[in-house]
């Protein structure tokens, strides 16, 4: 049966597809041969040889200065053993070749000044950029990306057994593209912008900084719009920041002005597209395919402070805070009550009437919209609503808002308020940070007071996912009322913030994360009446209310969160750091900018070559390779193999272990019989997630010394079904057997039922609660019979979205019959 269906847009007159699963999952589109792109012999250019540009490369990465540069050149001048393979001979040679390389492989930046009047004075400031243009034509032309850019709008539906159910990911499977490809002339092709910008601090103390803007390609997939390849984000632009004058700052109209200015200079950087969104403009692109390209901004990606800048509202203690609808600031908390959602139509018709006012009259019509007096250079782009691009930001609005400045900060509060308790509470929250088990990917904390030190959303994504587990038996409700309803509180968070973050989105998750929002809104009501001194009407407490209508829109929120773009932010500062003088340091930390894009240029080009080349050499001595089929990859593979062991031994070396007594008589049978097994360290097993349905792995180990301390992992262990139990992995061993390998491990099984005293509890905070069986019951499974990793005792549903969504259906049996 084909379960999986795609739905193209009218305009690209092509017929829906149809795909079975296995299809559709494990069968990439298939692109253009290699024998298309147009191959560069020396890709290299315009650096003389493959070792000049590596030697240059290295250099760069290693944010070398002149000096440093100057005496590397000397040492390989000595000890060069070819004089042709290497050219350089001078940090001035460096230079020149760099400065070239910038000139003939990348849009270069331009400094521009814009000019504002203030107080009846002509102010000027220095805008740096690339054309935005510049950046959309060269993705256009690569022969190496065009053939992953994606054109025509997709509704994509998967069977769920009943029903062809719609499923959203990527910005192409969404609404708004499919709304504006219909205002496209037919065969009309959109280049679709993510636009992000944001001040950043390049110095350690503060004391400078930056602002950056940056763009990527949404017709890109995420893995490379995301990456940090060429197709991945683009710094365009480096924005003014006005001086703060401590009488001045704060007032209405020095407010005004650093916003005229943010919008004067974006302009500049966006201009280059304004009339190709009017009319479109004839490429011929990479693939030598000419097509009327319209560029258009579809995701504004950024932190609440900027989304206010973008927008030009007034912030968040302002009448309407909210960036994207008009909802009032006291109706904050009431999430199921919408608003008027701002658009650009209505909002310029708003100033346009403010500005044949009085200034009385004027600021009062503004302050009721939450507007400033200042003109938005957004409004200018023809299909662009600046209100409906700005998107929600889970880094900013959750992870480091949210939580980490409401949520967390009140669970401090609440154990500081249990008076002289409050030390042995805390004490008793930091051992049980301290029990939880180390997880890849998932930071570890050793104490509550130690999240004050932290200044990274992921740590404090992170720290959410745990507090509840560490914290439950501390906060029962006997104990704090408030401080239970609080961890309550925070469970319908977690339960929001992976709602929100799934990488694929149905109609059935889209449905359930609105139902959890209101489950969160009737906790926080009941947390507010009783903490009445706590306000919650700040925007990070309402704009989760957009979540699913901008996943409908613009697809999963991983295609607008500010994450991958501040992570970008992180080379400007060793830019910064390394390679400027302090001083006017815009155009010096450009100029590495652009000397790292040639470099990416370069070695992206190179590595095409290299496996071009390795591809061209025929295989078996020069004859042609026939196909062949892959060989299947094993989904559970043995890692770090150990000495071969007896099993007198093995059992000798566990004497006082109840788990391993009566090893070979559990083993039973034929195998049995054998003299030795192979241990192993650790086991590798792949899964297909339930959300994406991409193939995961994870690495579980039985190791008694793993970085100087024990580690026996968890697993999530099928018994038929959708029924399954936790186990832990005590020992990974293989036998042979006439001519077989047999993969095994011992294993405890984590079946045992819950206790009766905590079950309201658990069922208040909604965790599964799971005891081990005594260690004698050890017992022997299939290592294939390993579904993944997991945690144990009180299932920690939220390390990943594969784990929270399959125990969503999992049922988890107790005493198994395994």
């Amino acid at each position: 049966m084909n379960e999986i269906r795609i739905e193209y847009h009218p305009h690209s007159l092509m017929e829906t597809e149809s795909f079975s699963f296995q299809e559709y999952t494990d069968s990439p589109e298939e692109l253009e041969p290699n024998s298309a792109i147009p191959k560069d012999e020396n890709p290299w250019r315009p650096f003389p040889t493959r070792l000049d540009f590596e030697v240059s490369e290295v250099m760069l990465d290693a944010h070398m200065n002149r000096r440093q540069i100057k005496k590397m050149i000397e040492l390989i001048n000595q000890a060069i053993a070819s004089p042709n393979s290497f050219t350089l001979a001078s940090e001035a040679d460096h230079s020149r070749i760099w400065d070239h390389a910038r000139d003939t492989r990348a849009t270069g930046f331009e400094k521009r000044v814009i000019s504002v009047e203030y107080k009846e004075e002509k102010l000027e400031y220095d805008v740096w950029l690339r054309p935005i243009w510049k950046w959309c034509r060269e993705l256009l032309v690569d022969p190496s990306l065009i053939h992953q850019f994606q054109w025509q709008a997709q509704r994509l539906y998967k069977f769920n057994g009943q029903r062809f159910e719609r499923f959203i990911d990527e910005p192409w499977t969404a609404n708004a593209w499919w709304n504006y490809q219909n205002t496209l002339p037919e065969g009309a092709s959109p280049f679709f912008i993510i636009f992000y910008a944001d001040k950043t601090r390049l110095s350690s103390f503060g004391t400078e900084k930056g602002y950056p803007v940056l763009v990527r390609c949404a017709n890109l997939p995420v893995s490379i719009r995301n990456g940090e390849g060429v197709g991945g984000g683009r710094l365009v632009g480096w924005l003014p920041i006005p001086e703060e004058d401590a009488q001045e700052k704060g007032k209405k109209d020095f407010v005004n002005l650093k916003r005229e200015i943010w919008h004067k200079a974006v302009y500049e950087i966006i201009h280059s597209i304004e009339l190709h969104t009017e009319i479109g403009t004839a490429i011929t692109c990479g693939d030598q395919v000419i097509r009327q390209i319209f560029p258009h901004i579809l995701i504004i990606s950024a932190d609440f402070e900027e989304q206010s800048m973008i927008a030009l509202t007034r912030g968040g203690t302002s009448k309407k805070p909210c960036t994207i609808c008009l909802v009032p600031k006291e109706e904050i908390p009431n999430l199921s009550k919408t608003f008027p959602l701002r658009t650009t139509e209505t909002m310029r018709e708003v100033w346009i009437r403010a500005q044949d006012m009085n200034s009385t009259d004027r600021e009062e019509l503004l302050k009721s919209y939450g507007l400033r007096d200042v003109k938005n250079t957004l409004w200018d782009l023809r299909g662009t609503d600046v209100y409906s691009a700005i998107s929600w930001d889970k880094l900013h609005a959750h992870d480091g808002g949210l939580f980490s400045d409401h949520l967390l900060e009140e669970v401090k509060r609440i154990i500081k308020a249990l008076g002289r308790d409050s030390r042995s509470a805390e004490a008793a929250i930091d051992a049980g940070l301290q029990k939880i088990p180390p997880w890849s990917g998932l930071n570890h904390f050793k104490s509550l007071a130690s999240t004050g030190e932290l200044a990274d959303g992921k740590k404090f994504e992170d720290f959410s996912k745990v507090i509840i587990f560490a914290s439950h038996h501390v906060l029962s409700e006997d104990v704090s009322e408030d401080g239970f309803l609080l961890l309550r509180l925070i469970r319908s968070y977690l339960e929001l913030n992976m709602f929100a973050g799934l990488t694929v989105q149905t109609e059935t998750t889209i449905a359930a994360g609105r139902a959890e929002m209101k489950v969160f809104e009737t906790l926080l009501h009941e947390y507010a009446e009783l903490n009445p001194e706590k306000s919650w009407t700040f925007p990070k407490a309402h704009t989760h209310q957009h979540i699913f209508r901008d996943i409908l829109n613009k697809g999963a929120t991983r295609n607008y969160n500010t994450k991958p773009s501040e992570k970008a932010n992180g080379p400007l500062k060793k830019y910064y750091q390394r390679h400027t003088n302090f001083k006017n340091v815009a155009s010096q930390v450009l100029r590495v900018s652009e000397m790292d894009l040639v470099s990416t240029i370069i070695r992206t080009a190179i590595t095409a070559q290299d496996l071009q080349r390795e591809a061209d050499i025929p295989e078996d001595g020069g004859s042609e390779s026939l196909i062949h089929e892959e060989p299947a990859i094993p989904r559970v593979v043995q890692g770090s193999v150990q000495p071969i062991i007896s099993f007198e031994a093995l059992e000798n070396s566990h004497a006082g272990d109840a788990a391993f007594q009566g090893f070979r008589r559990k083993l039973a049978g034929l195998l049995a019989r054998r003299r030795n097994i192979t241990p192993y360290g650790f086991v590798k097993v792949a899964f297909t997630s339930l959300v994406d349905w991409r193939l995961n792995t994870n690495i579980l180990r039985a190791n008694p010394n793993f970085h100087n301390r024990p580690r026996y992992d968890y697993a999530l262990v099928k018994v038929h079904g959708n029924e399954c139990i936790f186990v832990q992995i005590l020992y990974i061993f293989s036998i042979d057997h006439v001519g077989e390998r047999y993969n095994l491990a011992l294993v405890l099984p984590i079946d045992v039922p819950r206790m009766l005293q905590n079950r309201t509890r658990d069922e208040a905070l909604r965790l599964r609660r799971i005891k081990p069986r005594p260690r004698a019951s050890s017992l022997f499974i299939d290592a294939n019979s390993i579904i993944r990793g997991g945690w144990e005792f009180l299932v920690v549903d939220f390390i990943d979205e594969d784990m929270w969504m399959r125990m969503k259906s999992t049922v988890l049996l107790t005493h198994a019959n395994i």
